[in-house]
């Protein structure tokens, strides 16, 4: 089984020590459940960017523009393709190793490297326009507004640079325990507000412009006798729906706030280091047991649970029309019928490994794979 995860050997370690107390048969790997498919998938299309991702967990994920797709490379380059015309448009080096991108503005393209510099490149040409440095890796895919670029460093800091010149704005620190998954959850910028997740289990609203504090938020506070089982980390992305804001812990919970003021609304016990899938009125969430799990976005109440994937190491969820999608660590792509999460399509996919999450393009879905492929598919009856 490839070992493909974004977490560092830590997470194996956790994994053992919170599952010892568990029967070994819950645990065991699920092989390929059987199923009459109702939906076929179709491979649309294909390209191939630089190598990818490497060992030291870079985050890279495709970001796209209309018609234009950017992606990144972990050796520092940077692509530029127009997906309508099927040409490429440019292609940069940063010169410096990549640990996460492609951050996407309104002019602007953004990379962090594994040295803490923040790079923006101009999405018309890829000529480098400024870098910004910061205090450590940048492993969070930078988030932007009009104005204000967000990075956040392994560190637990948030720093908030103008998109013009790269001048620093403002900073924002936050404790980060002494253990913790390898990564750092994207922070999220909508109009006013940049909500960011922590390694201790908090999430936190800052102002955008200025970085001051708006609210903070517990999603799961340490249990446990040794720092392996207090290990509550987010890597998971916050999610913006409405005037909700949903995150998830390892080892902890799934939650919901108020975006407005932070009220905690709602909580479950859950364990995920993965994206969640928001549709308005359900909350889709991957275990790190590989179960898929359906909540009430409005009360937190379990709908459905798929348990037919179990410890096959499903990536971060995507919502298509009527389904759930998730990528397990063979590649395949399995597709669920959000009614009741039964199964309804399979394929595997081109490409080795996918730890970036898929997007949704064109009425169908765009996969980056770990060796830099691009595929986008669509969903047939």
């Amino acid at each position: 089984m490839k070992l493909r995860s974004v977490l560092a050997l830590c997470l194996l370690f956790a994994v053992a020590a919170c599952s010892s107390n568990k029967n070994k048969d819950e645990l065991k790997r699920s092989g390929l459940a059987d199923f009459d498919a109702t939906v076929k998938i179709k491979r649309d299309w294909g390209k191939g960017f630089g190598s990818g991702r490497d060992k030291r967990a870079s985050n890279l994920m495709a970001a796209l523009d209309e018609q234009r797709l950017f992606v990144a490379d972990a050796k520092g380059r940077v692509y530029a393709y127009d997906l309508e015309r099927k040409k490429n448009l440019w292609k940069s080096n940063v010169d410096s190793d990549i640990a996460a991108g492609v951050g996407l503005g309104r002019q602007n393209v953004y990379v962090g490297t594994f040295k803490g510099e923040l790079i923006a490149l101009d999405a018309e040409t890829g000529e480098q326009k400024w870098l910004a440095e910061t205090s450590s890796e940048i492993l969070s895919v930078p988030a932007t507004s009009s104005t204000v670029v967000v990075a956040q460093t392994i560190d637990g800091r948030l720093y908030g640079f103008s998109t013009r010149d790269g001048k620093q704005l403002w900073r924002y620190d936050h404790a980060v325990p002494a253990l913790t998954l390898r990564g750092t959850a994207n922070p999220v910028v909508q109009r006013n507000q940049v909500i960011a997740a922590f390694a201790n289990g908090q999430i936190v609203a800052l102002n955008v412009r200025d970085g001051a504090l708006l609210w903070s938020g517990r999603v799961s506070s340490p249990k446990g006798r040794h720092d392996l089982e207090k290990m509550i980390d987010i890597d998971g992305s916050p999610i913006i729906d409405g005037g909700m804001v949903y995150a998830a812990t390892y080892q902890g919970a799934l939650a919901s706030f108020s975006k407005a003021k932070g009220q905690v609304l709602w909580k479950q016990d859950l364990s995920s280091y993965r994206n969640l899938a928001v549709d308005g009125a359900h909350v889709y969430a991957v275990t790190d047991e590989s179960h898929v799990v359906a909540f009430n976005a409005a009360n937190g109440s379990i709908l459905w649970t798929n348990e037919q994937m179990q410890m096959r190491g499903l990536d971060s969820p995507l919502l298509l029309d009527n389904y759930v999608l998730v990528i397990d660590d063979d590649d395949y792509l399995h597709v669920l019928n959000k009614a009741d999460g039964s199964f309804a399509g399979r394929r595997k996919l081109s490409g080795d490994g996918f730890s970036a999450p898929m997007l949704f393009v064109d009425g169908g879905f765009l996969a980056l794979s770990d060796d830099g492929k691009v595929s986008i598919y669509s969903l047939k009856p």
